[in-house]
């Protein structure tokens, strides 16, 4: 049940997405990489960045992610020329609103030894350990995040 209320809440980001960017008049591409891993690429103003897109389970303070460098290894010859983000979402009440936090890589690196890993190998992201400059609560907040 969880996995398909997380599955709703990355089509309706995904969605919502595809509509602030169609209003703003920007040409995108957007493609699932890995279901397994939620990797997308998200191709607009002529640049491209990966998107690992992860949900916080109900009732739970922090989220289970698969290690994201291991996933894009392949995409280049160097990790650090990829431009890639994780984003994690919390379910909000205005489902039109995203709600989480998104991670730039360089800081996601910088930040992966303070972050513990359970005994599947996925990474627990507890929340209060997210500064809050990463956190966004409407588009404008998430497309300044993410420099558009």
């Amino acid at each position: 049940m969880q996995t398909d209320t997380s599955k709703t809440l990355v089509d309706e980001f995904l969605s919502n997405l595809k509509t602030t960017l169609g209003k703003r008049r920007f040409k995108f591409d957007l493609k699932l990489i890995k279901r397994h891993a939620q990797l997308y690429r998200f191709c607009a103003r002529h640049k491209t960045h990966f998107l690992f897109i992860h949900v916080r389970h109900q009732g739970k303070d922090f989220f289970r992610i698969p290690p994201p460098w291991q996933d894009i290894s392949g995409f280049s010859s160097s990790v650090e020329d990829i431009d890639w983000a994780v984003i994690l979402l919390k379910k909000t009440k205005d489902s039109n609103g995203p709600l989480g936090f998104q991670i730039p890589s360089d800081d996601f690196i910088r930040m992966k030894s303070g972050f513990s890993m359970d005994r599947m190998g996925l990474v627990k992201i507890k929340q209060k350990d997210l500064p809050s400059e990463y956190q966004f609560s409407s588009w404008d907040t998430f497309f300044q995040l993410i420099n558009f």
